[in-house]
This record gives structure tokens, sequence and C-alpha cells, in this order.
């Protein structure tokens, strides 16, 4: 999923003609001085970062002068939201509302088509909602061949109960301009929480709108950095390289989430970090299984599928290896018919051009086990490269289980440690 920060969300809003506060984006306290003199006060200062529960979490201040706009974005700029750091800023006027309202389109998996979603109770998550209150949340599908019309959206809003004919009105229209940023944009989520009523009609406060990672290809003009499978946060630097490696090439595939960015869980916990690449999710999640009891916490999850080339498998091994924190390396296949021996030659060069001095032969402790198609010309590889004969490497074939893996890992490690100091 690729979540827009609240500002393209709200220029996208912007576009279809969906009403939002006046605002700039800013990430100084120059720029927001310099943009406060064109919005004027009061104003809202709303951080951008891509977490919920930002209000919550005190990612929205207000101002009614110089000295409290500069007070907020000193407090927000630099600060951590949920583990995100916030490191831009939305400045926006400050409306008058009247009222509250929730506003969603969004891909419904159960009936396969999207989904229009309306509550008289926004300004709340919608889970809370529908949690204490589910009578107030209506729905109704939306058939993607015909369409989403303003009757469509009336019928809707009806059963809202008491809301206005003129405000009905003016909702239905702003429906329709939801649909059509859904549609237009590829999305999987277009949502507006909360809507609010105001003296001119009615406005987008917020804005949140996630894109189909599969349609991103489509989607070029709204220059996303995205990562998959990486939540609400923001995208990492090594997950957007990881990302570019599937771009105009698919001979197979290769995912790549960092599931502790800077290792400070594994630290915490009193793990040792380290980085794992994996044929097959299901491999990745028995090897994870296996070295999480003994001690060692991959900070990674990296799987490759459909038979990727080998220049895949150079270029996200040098992504796993550019963690920092790493203490160690696995890579480990399925038995599947994916050619290994691509994997090897890829893993081969990134080794190589990693450890020049050495020829290829790491100086950390790392497992390689080959299962599958080509799997006794990837050992052959590494043999004949003399990357085999490396102090800190172990490279294992069809037979080895698991379990074995991460017993040879641990037992290397150690030896590496007792050895070196971790050096």
């Amino acid at each position: 999923m690729a979540r827009l920060p609240e500002y393209q969300g709200k220029a996208l809003f912007n576009r279809k003609g969906i009403p939002v506060p006046e605002g700039r984006f800013v990430q100084s306290a120059d720029e927001a001085m310099n943009v406060v003199h064109e919005l004027g006060f009061p104003v809202a200062i709303k951080a951008q970062v891509l977490s919920g529960r930002r209000g919550e979490a005190g990612g929205v201040l207000f101002a009614e002068d110089r000295d409290s706009l500069s007070q907020a974005v000193a407090e927000l700029l630099g600060k951590r939201i949920q583990g995100s750091p916030v490191e831009g800023l939305l400045l926006e006027e400050r409306a008058e509302v009247q009222r509250e309202l929730y506003m969603a389109v969004t891909a419904d998996p159960s009936t396969r088509q999207p989904i229009a979603i309306f509550s008289p109770k926004g300004g709340v998550d919608i889970e809370e909602t529908a949690e204490t209150e589910p009578a107030a949340i209506f729905t109704t599908p939306i058939d993607i061949l015909r369409g989403f019309y303003y009757y469509d959206a009336m019928d809707l809003l009806r059963q809202g109960g008491d809301l206005e004919s003129r405000q009905m009105l003016t909702l239905a229209n702003l429906f329709t301009r939801l649909y059509q940023v859904y549609r237009e944009y590829d999305c999987k989520l277009a949502e507006i929480n909360p809507l609010a009523l105001v003296v001119q009609g009615a406005m987008a406060l917020d804005a949140r709108v996630d894109i189909d990672d599969d349609a991103l290809a489509r989607q070029t003009t709204l220059d996303i950095d995205f990562a998959e499978e990486a939540g609400e946060r923001a995208a990492t630097l090594l997950e957007i390289a990881a990302a570019t490696i599937d771009e105009k090439d698919h001979r197979g595939t290769v995912h790549f989430v960092q599931t502790d960015p800077d290792a400070s869980y594994a630290k915490t916990t009193g793990k040792i970090p380290v980085g794992l690449d994996a044929v097959g999710a299901g491999t990745g999640l028995t090897i994870m299984d296996e070295l999480v009891p003994l001690g060692y916490y991959p900070i990674d999850f990296c799987d490759s599928s459909g038979n990727p080339v080998g220049s895949k498998f150079y270029r996200i091994t040098k992504v796993i290896m550019a963690q920092p924190h790493i203490e160690g390396y696995l890579f480990v296949s399925c038995v599947s018919s994916q050619q290994l021996d691509n994997a090897a030659r890829g893993i081969i060069k990134a080794f190589k051009e990693l450890y020049p001095r050495s020829g290829g032969r790491p100086n950390i402790p790392c497992v390689v086990v080959f299962r599958g198609g080509w799997d006794d010309v990837a050992v052959e590889l590494f043999r004949e490269h003399g990357i085999s004969d490396g102090r800190w490497i172990k490279v294992l074939g069809r037979d080895t289980t698991e379990k074995e893996t991460a017993e040879i890992f641990g037992a290397l490690y150690r030896e590496w440690k007792k050895e070196t100091g971790g050096l």
C-alpha cells in the first residue's frame, strides 16, 4: 500500500473540486512565517506523518499569533509520532466547524468491488465508531462498470438521518467527486475524516488516500515513495531503493520490508539483529521462527518469487547488507523450481563488491542454503568462486532444514563473536 501524506491527498481532492482549507506544506520555521502572511491567523499546524491517531499524539496544534506559531513549529518539527519522525508540517486556515461527518470509498475484498461509506459520526476512527455505535455507519456497494452517481449518494446520505436537504445536495456532489478520486488514482481507500459542515457548505479537514501498489506504474505524476507492507509509517530509504528493483522488469519479483529499521526492537528485547533473504514467504517465516528462540532477530523480511533474474538478487543482497545494524546474513530457499543458480550469481556478485579484498568472503557470519531447482549448480558456483572457503560463511544444500540452518548459523555466530569480538 502506498499512502499519501495529508497535504498530497488534499491536493488530489482539490483537483477534483472537493473543498479543502487553504494551506501550505512547510519544513522550517522560516517557511511557516512566510506562509502565515498569506493565510493569516488563526492557523492549524499539522504534523505530516503516515500514522493514525495523530491528534491524540499531539501532532495537531493551533496558533493565534506569530509567537504561538513559532512555538508550535519548534515543538512539532523533529518530534516522533508513533515512531515516525515529523519532517514536514501542513499549515492551513482554521475552519469554523459546525458538525463533523465521515465519508469514504474503499475496496471491499469480500464482494470484490468498491463500497461507499457514510457516517454522521465523524472526527474519530471509523473502527471505533463501528465498535461503539455500528448503527451509525451506512454503506452501499458500487458496481465499478456502472459507476457511482449523484442519486446513489443521495440514497446513502438519506440513511444518515438528520441532514438538511441543502446539506445533502452538497454532500452528494462531494461523494461523487470522492469516487472520481478513488477511480482515477487507483485507490484502495479515499477517505475524508472529518468532513466538516461549515458556513460555506462542506470541507475536507483531513485526507487519507491509499494507492494500490500494483497500479503505481500508472500513477507516475504522484511521485510516490512507498514500501510494500510498511504499514502506516513512511518508507525507509532502503525500502524505497528495494521498490525500484522490479520497475520495468517483470522477470520475477522481489519484496523487501524492514521489520525493525533501526534495530531498536531487537536491542530492547536482547536479540541479535540479522539480515534475511528467502525464496518464498513461508520459508522466510519458518526460518524466523527458528532464529528468534535462539536469540536472533531478522530486522527485514525479504522474499522472492516467479524466478527472478540474477541482477535482482544482486541488488536485493546489496540492500539487505546495507542495513548498518546487522551482525549476520542468511539466504534460505524453499524447495521450488526457481533457478537457484540465478540467485547464486547475484549473491556472489554482491559479495565480491562488498568484500573486494577477500574475493567476496564476508567478514560477518553468513549462511546460504540452496534447496530446489539448480541447487547443486548454485553450491558449485560458490565453490568455484572461492567464497565457500571463507571463514565466516557456510554454503548448504537441499538436505538442510530450517531448524538445522538456524543452529548452524548460531554456532557460526558464536565462533565469530569469540574470535573477532563482533568487529
